[in-house]
């Protein structure tokens, strides 16, 4: 029985309901920001939800004393709508004005000088004899502007261009579907939030000297590494992941600071 549940527990990379806290402090919560509560309820859902951290389906975001968040990459959305039996499809773009018409498009093209305005989506259920239908205003989602004023912004950080500085299109398009997909799967996704649908600033830690791309590698190397090592020894448990024995806080971000801008959609 205890080599089943230490097998089982190898698997955390792979295998949502093998996370424990101690793991998610680990790789996820380095700096030990999070409170026991903040992670047992990140755990509760990736298991209930069956979504891994580890292959971007779902985001454990933590900055300094705010509350932690936990928010969901698109493609999980789409993956837990895929496996229902009742799943029928849908329909979906974006919503733009030009020459003085507001227009729609399908999928998030945006014709050349046109504004855009929001998005839309449609899905479909066998069970159902009406789609459920979402449109959503831009205006309302639209992070681009909290870097506009400067070369500084209101964290003392350089202003850099995001994502929807360069996609505006594809990111109100892709709140349009989490957003229709969640009403029309209330069970399985109510309560469950893409990263771009929040408004509140995430930008607000200092920078790591490393880049994004360096520190996401070196941490799922590490979390490779320790699987390996566990393999070889046999054995894992709580205590080989406590908080003492990680390494010495840094300023380093956790996964939300450290996909901030670059979550999968």
């Amino acid at each position: 029985m205890t080599n089943d549940i230490q097998t089982a527990e190898k698997n955390f990379l792979e295998n949502p309901q093998t996370l424990t806290s101690g793991i998610v402090r680990k790789y996820l919560d380095p700096q030990g920001k999070a409170s026991d509560e903040e992670l047992a309820y990140f755990i509760a859902q990736a298991r209930v939800q069956n979504l891994n951290p580890f292959t971007k389906e779902i985001y454990f975001i933590k900055y300094g004393n705010q509350p932690a968040q936990i928010v969901v990459a698109l493609k999980a959305f789409q993956k837990k709508a895929d496996a229902h039996p009742q799943f029928d499809g849908m329909d979906s773009g974006i919503i733009y004005e030009k020459d003085g018409e507001i227009q729609r498009s399908e999928g998030a093209f945006l014709p050349r000088g046109a504004e855009i305005l929001g998005a839309w989506a449609v899905v479909y259920r066998k069970d159902r004899t009406h789609p459920t239908k979402a449109e959503v205003t831009f205006s309302e989602y639209d992070n681009s502007k909290i870097r506009k004023e400067g070369k500084i912004n209101q964290y003392g950080k350089e202003n850099k261009p995001n994502t929807w500085d360069e996609k505006p299109a594809v990111m109100i398009h892709k709140v349009a579907l989490v957003t229709a997909l969640r009403n029309a799967f209330p069970n399985e996704l109510g309560g469950l939030y893409e990263a771009d649908e929040l408004r509140e600033p995430k930008d607000v830690t200092p920078q790591p000297q490393e880049s994004r791309e360096e520190i996401l590698e070196r941490r799922l190397n590490e979390a490779k590494a320790q699987q390996a090592k566990l393999a070889e020894q046999g054995k894992l448990n709580e205590t080989a992941y406590t908080a003492d024995e990680a390494p010495d806080p840094v300023e380093e971000p956790v996964q939300g600071e450290l996909l901030d801008g670059e979550l999968e959609y």
